[in-house]
């Protein structure tokens, strides 16, 4: 028994010693304050250009070297002489030399380049002026880059359009806008506007945050409000034509509200058209958004205040023990220690003494990913970086806030090629870092796995388009389907992202499977037969489903919840709230053919209460500013005195961060909407995004750059007056065939009537393989937006019913003109009866792209 004793008091002495000695080489870690920064102030300067006797569109700089024709943001309209000026202040880098390109905007081929190295002096900017020798096309928009190089031999990149127009009257145009920007904002003088409002009941009157052309005379004058413009307003010039434009006023204000100063971002948006005799006011739009301060707090009610807005949503993390919140405003990162009253500004460009018009430039987000026990944020900040280390370039950027030092830590930096209004529809729903230091992220249709330690990335899963994949947040899952090609959608993918285990969802033989939608972190998916899918002459695909499914993340199908009726199948789903909207159809043989009609909808119940939100957003009413917004804070907790706030140092880095992700480009074709400027969503099908752009005046761009559709150009008649001189033989076999036949001949691309087989492919996928353009689809489109390609000098085909077709080639105020192959003339149809015709055959067009 003594030994045993004896060893162990031996054991533990060795172990002492060993203790002590090997001690003495470990390192304890303690983060030194000496290897942090404040971020930067800006530096890049803002450039505008003249034109004839016009300042327009301030530009901002750049560090990314992006191609040309990817920024929509700004257009000059130049007169026949070609010429225009840069202007830049002198209180910026010293700029030695100036280059620039004119490039297509299709295809992006350079024109013409040539630099610039001696300025002239205007007061406080410096001039470069700029005459393009190349002879372009009137009415056609080139892309140019211009690039300022300093004394120390920095790049900065600024981007805008072209148009050149021997008379657009850009003049009269802008100083229509100024004129009534400068009359609102005296009301005294500003009854000379009502001319040009219509004021109807469709407005909302009861809030500054939007107003438009049809709000009431008192709204659009600011109601109660006196403010005060703080800065320099420069029209940004969005869209011009011949006689319409497109202008944007963004500037900052202030207003005493209830005793204290508070300041507001405005954007004025004005469609414009000239006439010789006055100037029409076509639309007008105005967006406020107070500046969210947090020493405009209530004490009273322990709310914060955000003001007038018409974001009445807020992005927000909260501890577990509810004393901690995480939020993202105004594009700004805070933490809020409730049990300490203490407000941390984690990630802001605005300074305390701001430069509005860098600072403040809108064109990045942030991300919150997960917050710790011990109140240590992930985040993300992606776009375009106003200042600091990264500034002007375009990036996404992993950070991690340290809650105990007060300090933030990158993690990740991806530099990306494109502008933030890309890069927003680009960058997927799934970001997430789990505990093991793997993060998850989708981009340009990938999923990717970067695993921080090991500074390995591998691509989890690819061709994952924007409604393929679900991100259950609550559960840390994400769900995705394996193929958007609905003939060949076999699994669905569940992948747990703290484990990176993955499990599959498999449809049974003969069947395929399609990923719907989510309700209360459950997936909803469905079963469509093989034999019910079927290809539709636009090239879309119909896949009615047999049944709905919806199940937990570890496959437990919710029984009481599933869908299938005998006789009935569904075409789509709607999640809202706890109801799911299911659109049917029913499945009907005619003349030997089996076609799917649509049914009455059905809905399935969700008997689950969604838990209260920690979070509220609540409106509160006054006489002065009418409708605000507060956000409360999480049950019991009460605001004894102003929050404290704090801000954070970044950490000096010695690793290069930089990850560079293997695919950088957009390889799914989709379609996006652009209205003043900024893109309005991204849509796999074009007439969701026409339908966007028609509502909200703007236009249509797909991801290959090439302009799609605009509002508002189509002149008043126009003929492809080819079409009148065809000769064809009349047939009523195919007049599917008979019209691809013809579009292509006016193409000039010769192709046998052999390769014009529809029964084998799509009437899409004959374009597609043997245009000399791009096919667009345009189903769902109405026959007034169709005529845009007649204007175009692009005839459309029309389906008159499942099997037959016609062309379109002209159209007047009354008429349109077709070309019917089942017959051996044109003829004319009123707009009328051809609306009603192409709309009983479900508004199937298609045309082409140049």
């Amino acid at each position: 028994m003594l030994k045993h004793i004896y060893r162990i008091i031996i054991l533990i002495a060795i172990f002492a010693v060993a203790l002590y000695y090997f001690s003495r080489d470990i390192k304890e870690v303690v983060f030194d304050l000496d290897n942090t920064t404040v971020m930067g102030t800006a530096t890049f300067p803002l450039i505008t250009i003249k034109t004839g006797d016009c300042t327009v569109n301030m530009l901002h700089g750049y560090n990314t070297n992006m191609d040309a024709n990817k920024l929509w943001e700004a257009v000059t309209m130049l007169g026949t002489d070609q010429t225009f000026t840069i202007q830049f202040g002198k209180d910026g880098p010293e700029i030695k030399k100036l280059n620039y390109e004119v490039r297509e905007f299709v295809g992006n081929g350079l024109i013409e380049s040539d630099s610039i190295s001696v300025f002239e002096e205007d007061g406080d900017n410096e001039t470069a002026k700029i005459t393009l020798n190349s002879e372009l096309v009137s009415e056609k928009e080139y892309a140019v880059k211009i690039t300022l190089i300093t004394s120390k031999s920095e790049k900065i990149y600024y981007y805008q359009r072209i148009k050149i127009y021997q008379e657009a009257h850009l003049k009269d145009k802008l100083d229509f806008v100024m004129s009534f920007h400068n009359t609102i904002m005296n009301k005294d003088e500003s009854q000379d506007i009502i001319k040009y409002l219509e004021p109807n009941s469709s407005a909302d009157n009861t809030t500054l945050a939007y107003v438009n052309i049809h709000s009431s005379y008192d709204m659009v004058c600011w109601g109660d409000l006196t403010p005060k413009v703080l800065t320099d307003i420069v029209p940004t010039v969005k869209e011009i034509y011949e006689d319409t434009a497109s202008i944007e006023l963004d500037y900052f204000i202030k207003a005493e509200v209830a005793g204290a100063t508070e300041q507001y971002r405005v954007t004025e948006v004005y469609r414009v058209r000239y006439s010789p005799d006055r100037m029409y006011l076509l639309n007008y739009e105005r967006h406020m958004e107070s500046v969210f301060d947090i020493n405009l707090a209530s004490i009273d009610k322990s709310e914060l205040k955000l003001g007038i807005t018409t974001d009445d949503t807020v992005s927000y993390r909260v501890g577990s023990d509810n004393t901690k919140l995480a939020f993202v405003r105004d594009k700004e990162l805070y933490f809020y220690d409730l049990s300490e009253n203490e407000i941390t500004k984690v990630f802001t460009f605005r300074q305390n003494t701001p430069d509005y018009l860098r600072d403040y430039y809108d064109q990045h987000d942030i991300r919150i990913l997960n917050m710790d026990a011990e109140g240590n944020v992930n985040f993300l900040v992606y776009g375009y970086m106003n200042r600091g280390q990264y500034e002007g370039r375009m990036a996404v950027i992993l950070y991690r806030y340290i809650r105990a030092e007060e300090r933030i830590e990158e993690l990740v930096y991806i530099p990306v090629e494109e502008p933030y209004q890309n890069l927003k529809e680009n960058l997927g729903e799934l970001s997430y870092l789990n505990s093991s230091d793997i993060f998850y992220i989708q981009m340009y249709d990938t999923i990717y796995a970067y695993d921080l330690i090991t500074k390995k990335i591998t691509v989890v899963a690819t061709g994952i388009n924007r409604d393929q994949i679900l991100v259950m947040s609550d559960t840390n899952y994400v769900v995705w389907q394996e193929t958007s090609d609905l003939n060949n959608s076999k699994n669905l993918r569940i992948m747990n992202l703290e484990t990176g285990a993955t499990d599959t969802i498999s449809a049974d033989n003969g069947y395929n499977i399609r990923l719907l939608g989510k309700i209360d972190n459950n997936i909803i998916y469905g079963f469509v037969n093989n034999k019910n899918i079927t290809s539709l002459q636009d090239g879309s695909v119909l896949a009615p489903l047999s049944s709905v499914k919806i199940a937990s993340v570890d496959k437990k199908i919710l029984k009481s919840k599933s869908y299938a009726k005998e006789g009935y199948y569904i075409t789509g789903i709607t999640v809202k709230d706890n109801v799911i909207e299911l659109r049917r159809a029913q499945k009907i043989t005619q003349d030997g053919k089996t076609e799917f009609i649509s049914a009455p909808k059905d809905n399935i119940m969700n008997q689950e209460k969604s838990e209260e939100a920690l979070i509220k957003i609540s409106p509160v009413n006054s006489e002065q500013v009418l409708t605000e917004y507060y956000m409360t804070l999480p049950k019991g907790f009460v605001m004894k005195k102003m929050p404290k706030i704090l801000t954070t140092v970044n950490t000096v880095i010695s690793k290069d961060p930089t990850v560079r992700l293997p695919e950088t480009e957009q390889k799914q074709l989709y379609y996006y909407p652009y209205i003043a400027g900024g893109i309005a969503g991204a849509y796999e099908n074009a007439a969701e995004a026409i339908q966007i752009a028609r509502e909200d005046i703007g236009v249509v761009l797909n991801s290959n750059r090439q302009l799609v559709w605009e509002r508002g150009i189509t002149a008043t008649s126009y003929t492809i007056s080819r079409f009148e001189n065809m000769t064809w033989t009349p047939s009523t076999a195919n007049t599917i065939e008979s019209c691809l036949k013809l579009v292509l001949d006016y193409q000039g691309a010769a192709v046998p009537e052999s390769k014009l087989d529809t029964s084998a492919s799509s009437a899409y996928e004959v374009l597609k393989n043997y245009s000399k353009y791009t096919p667009v689809r345009l189903t769902g489109i109405t026959l007034n937006d169709a005529l845009y390609y007649i204007a175009k000098g692009r005839p459309v085909i029309a389906l008159t019913d499942s099997d037959n077709a016609v062309i379109i080639y002209g159209y007047d105020t009354f008429n349109i003109m077709l070309l019917d192959p089942a017959n051996s003339n044109v003829k004319k149809m009123g707009i009328q009866d051809s609306t009603e015709l192409f709309e009983s055959a479900g508004n199937v067009f298609l045309s082409y792209l140049e």
